[in-house]
């Protein structure tokens, strides 16, 4: 199976611009389920409930969009939001969904985000897989507990689910100390970048490693956001 994981950097940037590149990818990749994080449905740019991943898809033409909001903007770049704006993530999948729900991630007190799990059960090719999608906070003693928080969910589960997303650890070795008992990260099968104006790694794909294997792990980007999209072609063992 082939699945995407791309930060699509909410309204920021040209987006009208940046949406038909993001079509177009999509499109050529053509994967079996593409993960959308910062996913705005924003009153100062679309109608309400025209979020942006409704806004790709209805040239994708994906029979199944599932949109959850992490939380209400109350301010940015330090300026108060006095509208109506939503942060999201996104899964959208032409397979069929077995379930669907969202995890609530600890707010640590300093933090001004909410984080939250987007828990999808997805029947691909026969088989049934739970992928937990996620965008953790964008400082690393967060992220770094954000993903323990999220493995010890994971482990609850009675398969372990595939964890995918912008989680925003730089550091490539705290990913892959605080998760390899269980999991193998694309970042340890393929060195990459996703983050290039900073040449960093931010954007992972963490696969059960008694349970699954890599076939490939790609990097892409055309102008479609400030992350580039996150490309991992996985099979289950």
């Amino acid at each position: 199976m082939k699945i995407i994981s791309l930060n699509i950097w909410r309204y920021d940037g040209n987006w009208q611009k940046r949406k038909p590149k993001i079509i177009e990818f999509i499109k050529k990749e053509n994967p079996d389920a593409i993960f959308l994080q910062e996913v705005f449905d924003d009153s100062r740019h679309n109608k309400l409930g025209n979020n942006q991943a409704l806004q790709l898809n209805s040239e994708l033409k994906f029979k199944t969009l599932i949109y959850n909001i992490a939380e209400k903007l109350k301010t940015e770049h330090k300026q108060k939001i006095n509208v109506l704006v939503f942060d999201g993530l996104a899964c959208l999948t032409n397979h069929k969904i077995l379930n669907k729900g969202i995890i609530k991630l600890k707010k640590q007190f300093d933090d001004k985000h909410y984080r939250i799990i987007q828990k999808v059960k997805i029947n691909i090719n026969g088989k049934n897989i739970i992928f937990y999608h996620t965008h953790f906070s964008n400082r690393d003693d967060w992220a770094i507990i954000h993903l323990r928080e999220t493995i010890k969910k994971a482990e609850k589960e009675k398969k372990l689910p595939i964890i995918i997303g912008d989680l925003n650890m730089i550091n490539t070795k705290d990913l892959t100390n605080n998760s390899k008992s269980k999991y193998k990260n694309s970042y340890e099968f393929k060195k990459y970048y996703s983050f290039p104006q900073k040449k960093e790694t931010l954007d992972y794909i963490l696969i059960p490693k008694n349970n699954f294997k890599f076939i490939k792990v790609k990097c892409s980007t055309k102008g479609m956001s400030d992350h580039k999209a996150l490309i991992g072609v996985i099979e289950k063992k």
